[in-house]
C-alpha cells in the first residue's frame, strides 16, 4: 500500500489521506441512513391537506385559559381526592408503589442475571440466560398493553395501574441492576473467594457494598419515570389524573385539561430537580 510524507519525512496520518471516494465503509453507512430516512418519511405519509391550523390555535389558546375550579371539589359528593391536586397525589403513589413492587421482585432475580455472579457451572449459567430473556420478554411488553390485560381481573382504576407499572419495571429494573452487578470491581470478590468464603458470603460482602449508590440512583430514576408514565396509563383506566385528564379532552374541556396539564408539568419538573439533586449527591 502507498504510503504518504509530509514534506519533513514524517508519515501522514492514514485519516487524512482518505478522500471522500476512498472510504467505502463510509459511504455505505450514509448510503444505508438516507435510504432509512427515505423510506421513514415515505411512511410517515404527511398530509396536511386537511389540515386546521385556525381550529388548532383555538384549542392551544384554551388550554392555556386554565381553569382553576378543578382544584376544590365541585359538589357536595366530591372529596379532595376528586379535585385536581387529590389525583395529582394519587398519580404520585401510583408511580411509587410500581416501583416499590417491582424493586421487590427485580431486586433479588438481578443477581441471578448477573454474568459474573452466575458463572461457574452449566446450571448457573441456564439461570442467568433464563433469567435475561425474562427480563427482556417483561420489558418489551408496554405498560398501556399490560394495563388492559390486567383490567378485567383489577377492574379499572389504581389496581391495575399500579400493576401494569410494576410489571414492566421488573425487566427495566432487573436490567438495570443486572448490568451494575456485571460492572463492579471483581478485585474483592476474588481476595474473598480466595479466602474460602461462600457464594452468599462474597455477594454480602464485596459486592452490594459497590452497588448501594448504583442501585438507589436507578430506583430514583425509574420512580422520577414512572410518575410520568402513571399519568399515561390514564387513557385506559389505570386511575390517577390521567383518567380525569383525557375524559376532559373527548369532552373538548380544553380549559379543564389545560389545567390538568399544567399540574403534571409542574409536579414532574419537581421530581426531576428533586431526583437530579439526589442523584448528584451519590456521585
Amino acid at each position: 500500500m502507498a504510503e504518504y510524507f509530509t514534506a519533513r519525512g514524517m508519515p501522514v496520518p492514514r485519516e487524512l489521506t482518505r478522500g471522500p471516494l476512498s472510504d467505502w465503509r463510509r459511504n455505505v453507512t450514509v448510503i444505508l441512513t438516507m435510504a432509512v430516512l427515505a423510506i421513514g418519511f415515505k411512511i410517515l405519509d404527511i398530509d396536511l391537506s386537511r389540515s386546521n391550523p385556525n381550529y388548532m390555535g383555538q384549542v392551544l389558546l384554551q388550554l392555556v385559559q386554565f381553569d382553576w375550579s378543578v382544584m376544590t371539589p365541585q359538589s357536595e359528593f366530591e372529596t379532595f381526592w376528586d379535585t385536581a391536586g387529590g389525583l395529582m397525589i394519587v398519580t404520585i403513589f401510583l408511580g411509587i408503589m410500581g416501583t416499590a413492587f417491582a424493586l421487590v421482585v427485580a431486586l433479588p432475580l438481578s443477581f441471578l442475571g448477573a454474568r459474573n455472579i452466575m458463572a461457574g457451572n452449566p446450571i448457573t449459567n441456564g439461570i442467568y440466560v433464563a433469567v435475561r430473556l425474562l427480563f427482556t420478554i417483561i420489558r418489551s411488553i408496554d405498560v398501556l398493553i399490560v394495563c388492559l390485560i390486567v383490567l378485567p381481573l383489577f377492574g379499572l382504576g389504581n389496581a391495575s395501574g399500579v400493576f401494569a407499572l410494576a410489571f414492566h419495571n421488573v425487566g427495566v429494573m432487573g436490567k438495570l441492576y443486572s448490568e451494575a452487578i456485571e460492572g463492579i470491581d471483581a478485585g474483592p470478590a476474588e481476595a474473598m473467594t480466595a479466602t474460602g468464603a461462600n457464594r452468599f458470603q462474597v455477594i454480602w460482602a464485596a459486592i452490594v457494598p459497590q452497588l448501594v449508590n448504583p442501585f438507589i440512583s436507578f430506583t430514583i430514576y425509574r420512580l422520577d419515570t414512572n410518575v410520568r408514565l402513571a399519568n399515561v396509563i390514564g387513557l385506559v383506566g389505570g386511575g390517577g389524573i390521567g383518567v380525569a385528564l383525557f375524559q376532559n379532552i373527548q369532552l373538548l374541556r380544553y380549559h379543564t385539561a389545560g389545567t390538568f396539564i399544567l399540574l403534571i408539568v409542574i409536579t414532574v419538573a419537581a421530581m426531576d430537580f428533586i431526583s437530579a439533586q439526589v442523584r448528584k449527591r451519590l456521585v
